[in-house]
């Protein structure tokens, strides 16, 4: 008899248990709600019917193209739409479906297609068009950085892109690019200009190289790209690089004016690295080996005891001056010219650069090969530009004194080195900043 107690305590007590959990889950977890269903298949779950009956009152006559009921549920909580969003929920929930494809970006939907085997390709062309490598690089690894799913279901008819409209919006962030047709004599830099836009960033929009040349009649995608999806590629490569000659400086008070003593020679070095790229843009190197192959042969200037400096007139920058102050201390690593636009000073990482004039920061942020960079707008179309800085200390839109500090020096971008690549432009075009400094 005892046991038959004890046996029917415990039973009591499981039941108990069970109900009580039970009763957390379906009040806890889930709650009453009631579902709307279209042609029978559940489309969305409210938490009052109320709210149902309104939204299907303010539906268009166009868009009741199926029949709708609402029954009573119990629903996860997280499942129910919020009311303010079961408008916009139906009228989706009653669009005209085919069989497609969701494109899905760490579990949101971003494109639609028709079918899975294109939105796959569509993924492989992504991948391949940024990671394109050099006869002298090794593709190591090719990914996305997101979690990117392909889901096949209902998809309603007007959401499906075919493969033009798919490809500009993953890659361009828009199925609709802004487009221009070259003219006679354009270039990609008069283009860039007159679009307020960057030719790295029209480069990069159309897969082009900056020294391409461009035919009359040939479309250039304008819109900035805004990729939907990040491809992050790691390579190992080599290569032979140019070791810029110094300019070194001596002074001499027996002669007048400056003369140069010695040309400089470039020199050549082996360097093996390994890389990190984002789009198929290098987001970080390193350097794994290095070997001189020829050494670079210092040019020598000699300074005399007066020295002119050339008058940029009704140009100049500086407050009333007419030149700009140097914006950093150190070596003459690369001059002016041979297609280099600007003036390459070497020094150590983490040295202060200094604004050459006063003036506004019209950009200030990465840039491609320039790396970190700040532009500077003087007035009277004088610009200056500061490349490959290792951090920026300055905004957009921020005005600058003259000699105020806007970055540091460093070797971010396109660079082999710790040096400021620093460019004068007047009127649009550049100018040899040795004839602009003070």
């Amino acid at each position: 008899m005892d046991n038959y107690k004890k046996s029917w305590k415990f039973g009591a007590s499981a039941l108990l248990l069970c109900f009580l959990i039970s009763l957390v889950w379906c009040f806890g977890v889930r709650t009453p709600a009631f579902s709307i269903a279209v042609d029978g298949s559940k489309a969305l779950v409210v938490s009052d019917k109320a709210v149902a009956s309104q939204a299907i009152d303010q539906l268009p006559d166009s868009a009741m193209g199926g029949k709708i009921d609402i029954n009573r549920t119990f629903a996860n909580r997280r499942d129910i739409v919020p009311s303010d969003q079961v408008l916009d929920a139906l009228a989706t929930a009653l669009l005209p479906k085919i069989q497609g494809v969701s494109i899905l970006v760490d579990g949101q939907p971003v494109l639609y297609m028709a079918d899975k085997d294109s939105a796959q390709q569509l993924l492989d062309r992504m991948v391949q068009e940024n990671t394109t490598v050099t006869g002298e690089e090794t593709l190591l690894a090719a990914g996305f950085s997101e979690d990117i799913q392909i889901v096949e279901g209902n998809v309603p008819t007007e959401w499906i892109s075919d493969w033009d409209q798919a490809w500009n919006k993953i890659n361009l962030g828009t199925e609709t690019p802004e487009v221009y047709i070259v003219q006679e004599g354009d270039s990609l830099w008069g283009i860039a200009r007159a679009n307020d836009m960057y030719v790295t960033d029209i480069v990069t929009s159309n897969n082009i190289q900056e020294d391409c040349v461009l035919a009359p009649g040939q479309t250039i995608i304008l819109s900035k790209p805004a990729a939907l999806v990040t491809v992050v590629a790691q390579v190992e490569g080599s290569e032979n690089v140019v070791i810029p000659y110094q300019t070194v400086t001596e002074n001499d008070n027996s002669v007048d004016g400056i003369n140069i003593k010695s040309e400089g020679q470039n020199g050549e070095k082996y360097v093996a690295y390994s890389a990190t790229l984002r789009n198929g843009i290098i987001e970080s190197k390193t350097i794994v080996e290095e070997q001189i192959i020829k050494a670079a042969i210092d040019k020598v200037v000699v300074k005399g005891r007066s020295v002119q400096v050339a008058s940029r007139g009704k140009s100049g920058a500086s407050a009333g001056t007419g030149r700009l102050s140097w914006p950093v201390s150190g070596s003459i690593s690369q001059s002016y010219g041979g297609g280099h636009t600007g003036l390459d000073i070497a020094g150590p990482t983490g040295s202060a650069i200094a604004a050459a004039a006063s003036g506004v920061v019209t950009f200030a942020g990465w840039q491609g090969g320039y790396g970190n960079f700040v532009i500077i707008n003087h007035g009277n179309g004088t610009v200056t530009r500061y490349a490959h800085c290792s951090k920026l200390l300055v905004k957009n839109g921020q005005r600058v004194s003259q000699g105020q500090t806007i970055g540091l020096r460093g070797s971010t971008g396109r660079s082999t080195g710790p040096h400021l690549h620093f460019e004068v432009m007047v009127g649009g075009s550049f100018r040899n900043p040795i004839n602009y400094l003070r």
